[in-house]
């Protein structure tokens, strides 16, 4: 797998991006307009029980980076990715790019998540990386700079899908993710948050 993104954290908190993209129920739009600190929402979000806001925040706040490194800590989870070689490659490719940042691998993940079934959280995962690059246009075309929200935004659709994905039969729901994404917020490379989860569902499968 490859190696974590950078400790430090610079939050990309912006109210009106959050109001208009986050998708917050009343009440977390309630607790947004009292707010301003992205680390305090996300825990007054947690503290209310408001989880499925606290996700679609947190996924928007995070640089991009950290945002999609979280899609791949989690969908790496799965446990016949290894057998879903376009899924695999979906993943691969968008590690690759929080490794390097590398325009052409976030184009090679647009290309990878156009062949991967939208359905399913790798494609998304790929999706969020292609959306992190430096343009969404074709190549050779005029550069056109991605709405700096589509990351967060394609990461919480990969959280979502993944929580329906058979293969996990139902062991984990949206909100199981957010240990990992809080792990980040708080500097960490979510390696053992990810590894908690992996053992409860070692734990889950039947006997």
């Amino acid at each position: 797998m490859a190696s974590t993104p950078p400790v430090f954290v610079p939050f990309r908190f912006q109210r009106a991006e959050l109001e208009a993209k986050a998708d917050l129920t009343p009440e977390g739009r309630a607790i947004l307009g009292r707010i301003g600190h992205p680390e305090k929402l996300v825990t007054a979000l947690v503290d209310v029980g408001q989880v499925r806001d606290a996700v679609h925040v947190l996924s928007l706040i995070l640089p991009h980076r950290q945002a999609v490194w979280w899609a791949c800590l989690a969908v790496r989870l799965l446990p016949d990715l290894d057998r879903r070689k376009q899924d695999l490659a979906a993943v691969t490719v968008a590690e690759r790019w929080v490794q390097g940042g590398s325009g052409a691998d976030a184009e090679m993940a647009g290309e990878i998540a156009n062949a991967c079934d939208p359905d399913f959280a790798p494609a998304w995962v790929a999706t969020a990386a292609f959306w992190s690059g430096p343009s969404i246009a074709p190549r050779g075309q005029q550069p056109v700079p991605p709405p700096s929200y589509l990351p967060g935004v394609a990461t919480r659709v990969a959280l979502l899908l993944l929580s329906q994905d058979p293969a996990l039969a139902g062991r984990y729901a949206f909100a199981d993710w957010l240990a990992i994404g809080l792990a980040l917020m708080g500097g960490g490379n979510g390696a053992q948050a990810q590894a908690d989860l992996r053992g409860r569902l070692a734990e889950a499968r039947p006997a």
